[in-house]
Parts: C-alpha cells; structure tokens; sequence
C-alpha cells in the first residue's frame, strides 16, 4: 500500500541520503506497511531533550504526562532488574487513546502538538503538553524507542534509532531518517511486551498483561540499549518522583513494576477525618440545606485483600488479571430521597492543590461516584453551595459513593441532573465540609502568635493573629516552590533553616524586628533563623515615616500584614505567581506615596541651591538630585548611619562583566553659606557661596564609610566611589590646596552644589543617564568635575527624537491594551526612523518628566501621558523659562507651540 507518509518519504530532498530505520529484534513481524519520515539533527535533539530533561527521572515523569494528554486512566511502569545488563529495557504502557499510522507520523513532528489543535480524549479538558516534543525525553535514557500501539482493531510497532543522528556541530545539521511500521497480530504484540518484561521481577506475570488483553486501546514505549543515565536510575528515588507527580485523584492510576503507587499527597498531615454513617450527630444543621434525618446502615464493599501472600498467582489461564480483593462491611447513611451513601472525608494541614500533579488532575474536592463511576471529574466543589471558603477546600477531599443516584445520571455520564435527591445530597455534603471549615477554623485559633513582646517585638498582639496560614505558606516553600520562597525572602540555606523551624514545632513568628535592607527590596520579609518578619527600615515608605518614636510599633504591624496577607492569598488558592504581581504593585504604590508633590528639573536644581546653608535640606536636595538623575538612592540619614547615602546605578552585565556601579555620598554645609564681594566689572555686590576647609570634609572618614558600607549594609553592589557636595571648597582653585590632594589621596569625587545643579538642569535637556555620568567618578578635584560639568553643557542640546515625535508616538499608543514600556516605545520609535535602545529611551524619558512633571509619568519602567500634549508643552516651556536662554534656545525648537497642538 502507498500512504500519505509514505509519498512524504519520496518528497524528502534526497531520497538518496535517507536512511531506513528498522524495528527492533523485540518485533517479530514481517508485515511492512508504511515509512514514517523524519528529519532531525543532533542539536535539536541535544536542546530540547538533554537541556529540558535532565534527570533520568524527571523523563519519566514526560512519559507519565504524555499518557495523560492520551486520555489514559492507567499507566503501568517497569524496569530491568539490572539495567546494566545489555539487554535490559525500561517499558511504559498506557490505556490511552493510542495513534493509528498517521499519528505515528504526526508523533515526530518537532515543536507542534495536535493535542491543542484536536479535540482531546475523553476526560481530558486541559492537556498539558504542547510543543511535540515529549519524546524527544527519552534520548537522555536510551539509543533506541519503539512504539507499540493499539487502535481501531489494528496493531502496529515503530523504532526511533538516535545512534542514527550524528554529533554534527550544527544545530540544523541533519539526517533523514524513514522508520519503518510494521503491523502486528494481537498475539505477537502481546509476546514482543512480554519480551521486553523478560529482565523485570515480574516478567509474564506482569499485570500489564491482563490490562492490555481487556482495552480496546494502548501504547507501549520500550526504551533498549540503555544510556548510563539510564543505568543510574534508583528504584527508590523513581518511585519518590513518580508518586510527587503524581494527583490523588482516583481516576489516573499508576504502577511501578506492578506496585500499585500513591501519590505522595496522601502522605501528608491529617487535621480532621469524618465517616459516613459515623458522624452524622456531629453535622450542623440547617433549614434552607435539609438533609435528613438519616437512617444507619452498612454496605457490602470490595477492597484490596492485604493478607493475600505477594507469591500467590494473580492471572488467570488468558494473562487477565485476578484482583486480590475481599468483601467488607462499612458503615453507610440512607438519606430520605438519595438513598444510600457512603465515604470518608479528610481535611489536610498541607493544601492538595499544588506542584505539578496538578497538572494531570485534582486531589481535593468532592469525588462523586454513581455504580463506580466517577460523575464530577472537573468541578471540585459540586456547585453544593457558593460559601465554600477556597482555603479550606484546597486541603479538603471527600470521596464518596451515591449509586442509588444512577437514574439521575446525565446522558453524558459524567453530570447529574437536578433534581431533589441530588440536591439533598448536596445539601449533605455542604454540612460535612462546613464541619471541617469549622475544624480548620478551630486549628488556627489555636495556633495565634503568642510570644512576640517586648525586645523588638510587638507590645499587644491580637489573639486573631493567627500562624496557620503563614505555617501553610512557609511548608509550600520547604516543599519546592520557589515563587513562595522568593516573596518570603528565602534562600536554599533559609528554605532549609524553615524546614527546621517546622519540625521543631512551636511558634513561627517570635519577633517583627526593623532592620536596614537593600532599599529596593520587599518591605518585609521571613528570617526563620531569628522565628521574625523582618521589616525593610531602607524601604522608602518605611524610611519615610520612621522618624517619630510612636510609628515604630504601627509600622512592624503593617510589615506584619504584609507577610500574612501573602499567606492569606495563598489560602484562598491564589497562584504564587499572581500574588508576587499584586504584591509588586502595591509595592510599587507604596513606594510613590512617599514621593512629595512632582518637582521639576529646575526646581531640584533651584532647592540644591537654596540649601547650601541648611545642612540636613542640603541632604535631601542632594538625594532628589541624585534620584532624579536615575539613581537607586538609600537615603541613611548622616552621622549616625555613616554616610548620607548610597546611590546605585543597576546597569545590568555589558559582556561577562557588571556595568553596575554604587557610591556614598556626603552633603557638607556652611554656617556662612554665602558672602557678598565685588563684582569684577562694577562697583556692585554678587554673592559667592561660603567654603569648607579640608579638614571638615573629613575624607579619610568618608573613605572609611564607603569601605564598609557593603558589608554594614548589605548592599549587592558595593560602593566603589564617594562624592562630596559641598557649595565650595577652600583652596579647590589652588593646584597644591590641601582640599585637592586630600580628595586624590582617599579618592574622593568633590563637586559644587552649583555644578550639580547644573547636572540636573542639563540631565533634562540631554537625557543624561547613570552610564553616561560615570565618567565623572573618575574625577577628583572640585575644578576638575566642574570641568566635566562643563564639557556636558557643550554637547548637543536637541533631544533625539523631537519632543513632538515622541509624544506623538506615546499620543498613538495609549490605548493598546498592554501599558506601553520602554522597550515597546523603542520599538514604535524604530518605524519612524529613530532606532535607539532601551537605555537611550529611558534616559530620554525621564529627562522629558524632569522637565513637565505634571504631565509625564514614569515609574522607571511604564510610561504615559498625564494630559494633553497641549498641555505637556505649556509645562515644558514653563519649566525652560528659569534656563538660561542660550543654555535652552535649540532645545525649544523642538517643543511646538500650544497653539500648534492639539
């Protein structure tokens, strides 16, 4: 016969070079029916397979999902007993859907998936693969896969050789392979598992057997001639991954070498256990949810016969399997118009739904089941009721069974049709959970943060401050979940420290301390070494307010919440991944509610130079400066702290090496900030600014300051510079003046109040950013940096583009659905001619924001139009007119005139 893949065979470009892959020697079958054609390189197979899994066990767990997206209930895994034998295998099989001979084709296309494009199998809303290239997972384990399937009556085997792909250095280097199908009789694929069973403890006595001879579909991957990874592989840790990734949900089910596992989820802390027909006196009651009254009574079930011996045969004379399994009497409730039921529920300390079993399906929940069919795959819930409190049915799971329901079974077997026993039973189940709501409530009453006192801590806790969602939340970061980890502040060392904590036992929080952090940083995060949350004291928003004596104690309650409320969001099921969002964004606006009211580029510049003589405005004025200038200041406040200030400039890596760079800084004052003199060309007065001496500069102090302050502060990048601001400096004119050489000596970058004024001013024409200004650190002396200063001001003074285009370009823009950010602005800049990187637009930006506060906003990121570019310009030229005309004259020819916009 001719097929479809066959005629893509003949198509491949040089049918010559094509290489036929046979079926391995475990396929006794001579029936040819098609070539399957694929062309791929050793480096696509090196990427997507070696660079995605690399763990022998974490490829296995592909496989697991690759069953899943099959619509599989039951997978059966086994290995050799000795895999370093050269005959040993490892052997998946799966109840799936299956593939008949174009899926088998389709099944190598790399980087695409059908199981998004085609109606998935039965039960199987959400498949979790997507690129195709799940197969591509076992190349880290074997040289050679073969495929068996079972689908429509037909039985067919294919093998992928990858010793076939050569080590070409080229990552689209390939080869064209053909695999050959072969079709099989039921018999002979039967015989080729066995086969493949052959090293295992099991062999022909493998219950996969009896699974297989009873489906109407299956696929068996058979991975031979072992890699070394795959001869690493340890039993004991397979089964730990497999049972991780595994959902406790009774409808997927998984074997390791006839080992029935469980997923680990069932290991975890039970708070609360109810029996039906055991419990009934202890459920609330109500009179819009009856329920009963119930009758007790027993069911005769069957369960797994643990006495069974393990040597005794369980196939029968056809490899069908003999369930080991013996009848019991349990206790059961006959509801008035439901009938009989009976199940158990359990509440868990741990949330169920979490990690990547999640993925194949859910644990917790209501589980339904009408004759042992299970009605409610998805809905977790049941729809019994809009009050259940998602923090607790994450760790709730209830089974149960209702099968006098079966006349009330939708056509589409898997709903139930309203009607009064469904919803008396959902009445029934509501009190059940509304019982182990009230127990989880119970445990977290019981669990309140009794220890914080005085010595740092708070003086009236609330007994409503409860640890047990905090004590959630640090288990799920112990437990693997680096976003959670990553909001609490843990480090692998801090992870491991936590999971102390938690075996200890006893309280988590013992302290809300106040601490210098890096002021970029959360406001608050966990340290379990001390058992406190610790609050950010550099954070702006804290910093802002620490000031008085009585906010200290309102402001460790807030940092406090701040932690709890994560925990809490994490209770109700929110992903970590849209609480670190919510969490950047209230940070974010906490951070802009401590800036004061938008001060312009000139008039930063003009309170610099209204502050020469007030020491601690001078301190302020020099930070805003810096700020302004795209700085990331901690402000520290002067003696006490050391330094003023650190000011970080985080440029990224340019190359291997870090562009970043971070200095102290120091604002010294005069009492006598000014003095009259005679001008050089007139009788008249102009006033100069007072000088400091060389010994009030204290540079061998500074430079001590700047030595220690990575350390004392625990800054990521440490201070390389120091710069002192002072409105003169005596002797600064003078090339042998003690000012100059002190400053050389302890490498000291000493600039006028004026001349960083200047910068400022010339920041918002240029567009100035932190990589353009590093040069000036390299500076020393006072006339030296005011001769940097002035080289500045000779450089063009024409922003690029024009204000007009760029505000045009933000004008056309604003009403996309996603903010515009730098990088999308540079990109919409791009088609208009001007190619600039993200950098240059920053700077570009935040220059145009210095100029019209008002009207343009920036977070350092986002960037949008407060008002009409009417009114932007209006603010630009309001902003320009304290300049100096000839400073500003080129500048304004590119800022229309109100009258112009629109």
């Amino acid at each position: 016969m001719t097929s479809s893949v066959d005629q893509a065979v003949e198509d491949q470009t040089d049918p010559s070079k094509v290489e036929t892959v046979e079926v391995v020697e475990l396929i006794q079958s001579d029936d040819h029916i098609g070539l399957i054609p694929v062309k791929i390189s050793y480096g696509i197979i090196e990427r997507f397979s070696e660079g995605l899994y690399s763990s022998p066990n974490k490829t296995f767990e592909e496989l697991i999902t690759n069953s899943y997206d099959a619509g599989a209930r039951k997978v059966w895994v086994y290995l050799s007993s000795d895999l370093s034998l050269q005959g040993a295998t490892l052997l998946v099989v799966d109840d799936g859907e299956s593939m008949d001979l174009e899926g088998l084709a389709d099944l190598w296309k790399i980087g695409e998936s059908r199981k998004r494009t085609e109606t998935p199998p039965p039960g199987r809303r959400k498949p979790v693969g997507k690129f195709g290239i799940g197969k591509l997972a076992t190349y880290v384990l074997a040289e050679r896969l073969t495929y068996i399937v079972h689908r429509d009556a037909e039985y067919m085997a294919v093998t992928m050789d990858y010793g076939r792909v050569s080590h070409t250095a080229e990552m689209l280097d390939g080869v064209d392979l053909a695999l050959d199908v072969v079709r099989l009789t039921k018999d002979q694929a039967i015989d080729a598992i066995k086969r493949s069973l052959a090293g295992t403890t099991v062999a022909n006595s493998a219950k996969v057997l009896g699974g297989l001879s009873k489906s109407d579909h299956w696929t068996a991957a058979i991975l031979s001639n072992l890699k070394p990874t795959a001869r690493d592989i340890k039993l004991g840790r397979l089964r730990w991954v497999l049972r991780s990734a595994l959902p406790l949900n009774p409808e997927f089910l998984l074997w390791l070498n006839d080992e029935k596992l469980e997923s680990s989820k069932i290991d975890g802390e039970e708070l609360w256990t109810f029996t039906v027909g055991e419990g009934e006196a202890t459920l609330p009651k109500s009179k819009d949810r009856p329920w009963g009254p119930v009758e007790k009574t027993e069911v005769e079930v069957e369960v797994e016969d643990e006495d069974r011996e393990d040597d005794e045969d369980d196939s029968d004379d056809e490899g069908e399997d003999k369930k080991s399994v013996k009848i019991v009497k349990i206790a059961a409730v006959r509801l008035p118009n439901a009938g009989v039921i009976w199940g158990k529920a359990i509440l868990y300390k741990q949330p169920l739904e979490r990690g990547r079993s999640e993925d194949l399906a859910r644990s917790h929940g209501f589980f339904v089941r009408v004759r042992g069919r299970l009605i409610n795959l998805y809905d977790a819930d049941f729809s019994v009721g809009p009050e259940l409190r998602h923090g607790t049915l994450t760790r709730f799971r209830m089974e149960i069974n209702a099968d006098d329901l079966d006349e009330q079974v939708a056509s589409a077997r898997e709903t139930l049709k309203e009607s009064a026993q469904l919803q008396e039973l959902k009445n029934y189940l509501l009190a059940v959970f509304n019982k182990a709501r009230v127990a989880s409530a119970e445990e977290d009453d019981g669990d309140v943060i009794s220890n914080i006192g005085k010595n740092g801590r708070l003086a009236k806790p609330s007994t409503a401050l409860s640890q047990g969602p905090l004590r959630r939340m640090l288990q799920r970061a112990v437990a693997g979940e680096s976003a959670v980890a990553d909001s609490l502040g843990l480090d692998e060392a801090a992870v491991e420290d936590t999971e102390k904590v938690l075996a200890e036992g006893g309280d988590v929080i013992e302290s809300v301390l106040l601490e210098e952090q890096d002021s970029s940083g959360p406001m608050a995060v966990y340290d379990p070494i001390r058992r406190a949350v610790v609050l950010n004291q550099t954070h702006p928003f804290v910093n802002n307010y620490i000031g008085g004596k009585t906010v200290a104690e309102p402001l460790k309650l807030l940092g406090l919440s701040e932690v709890l409320t994560q925990a809490y969001l994490l209770d109700e099921n929110i992903s970590p991944e849209v609480i670190a969002r919510v969490m950047r964004r209230r940070d974010a606006f906490l951070r802009e509610l401590t800036l004061r009211f938008p001060r312009s580029a000139p008039i930063i510049a003009q309170r610099l130079r209204d502050a020469t003589n007030d020491e601690n405005a001078l301190e302020d004025a020099v930070g805003d400066a810096l700020e302004l200038l795209g700085f990331s200041v901690t402000r520290l406040g002067g003696a006490s702290h050391s330094a003023d200030g650190i000011a970080t400039a985080r440029l990224g890596k340019r190359g291997e090496l870090s562009a970043s760079y971070a200095f102290t800084y120091d604002a010294k004052s005069t009492k006598d900030a000014v003095r009259a003199v005679l001008a050089d060309d007139s009788s008249s007065q102009v006033k100069v600014p007072g000088k400091i001496r060389a010994d009030t500069a204290r540079t061998s102090v500074l430079r001590v300051h700047r030595d220690r302050a990575a350390e004392r502060h625990n800054l990521e990048v440490a201070p390389s510079f120091t710069l002192l601001v002072a409105p003169d400096f005596q002797g600064a004119m003078d090339e042998e003046g003690l000012i100059n050489d002190v400053c050389v000596n302890d490498e000291i970058t000493a600039i006028r109040v004026d001349d960083l004024a200047r910068l400022v001013e010339l920041f918002a024409l240029q567009g100035l950013n932190p990589s353009d200004l590093r040069p000036l650190f390299d500076t020393r002396k006072p006339e030296e940096t005011r001769a940097w200063v002035d080289t500045q001001s000779t450089q063009a003074r024409v922003p690029r583009p024009p204000v007009a285009v760029l505000v045009e370009t933000l004008v056309e823009n604003s009403e996309r659905k996603a903010p515009i950010v730098f990088e999308s602005l540079a990109a919409f800049l791009a088609t208009k001619g001007h190619d600039m990187d993200v950098p240059e637009i920053e700077a570009l930006v935040r220059g145009l924001a210095a100029l019209a506060p008002k009207s343009v906003f920036t977070d350092g990121r986002y960037v949008a139009l407060n008002a009409t570019p009417a009114a932007l310009y209006v603010e630009i030229r309001e902003s320009l007119d304290v300049f100096d005309h000839d400073l500003v004259a080129e500048y304004l020819e590119t800022v229309p005139s109100s009258s112009g916009s629109s």
